[in-house]
């Protein structure tokens, strides 16, 4: 596996696990924010509370981590426009010139 290979491997599992964790989070948050159905103390709601506050607030991070990141690929997916495109055919030109360069 080439280096460039493996750097592509790990984001793509870190991406992976961030979409783990999300629905982690999206899965308990049901359960913490109602009371179970037996009574609850005063110090286990407070905690139940206090988590449903942290996994709340994970859950937005994550979110936006994740629109961040389907920005990117957005872009990284779409057409170079005329700027791009312009420095590609240049890119060409030098090449071209190379080739010449190098056959002459």
């Amino acid at each position: 596996m080439t280096a460039t290979s493996l750097r592509r491997a790990r984001a793509d599992a870190l991406v992976h696990r961030l979409f783990e964790v999300l629905h982690e989070c999206r899965t308990l948050l049901p359960s913490l924010a109602h009371p179970p159905a037996s009574q609850e103390s005063k110090s286990a709601q407070a905690e139940r509370l206090v988590y449903f506050a942290l996994l709340g607030a994970l859950e937005a991070g994550l979110v936006r981590t994740m629109k961040d990141a389907m920005v990117v690929l957005r872009r990284a997916s779409a057409p170079l426009g005329p700027m791009g495109e312009e420095w590609l055919q240049a890119q060409e030109a030098r090449l071209g010139e190379r080739k010449q360069e190098d056959g002459a």
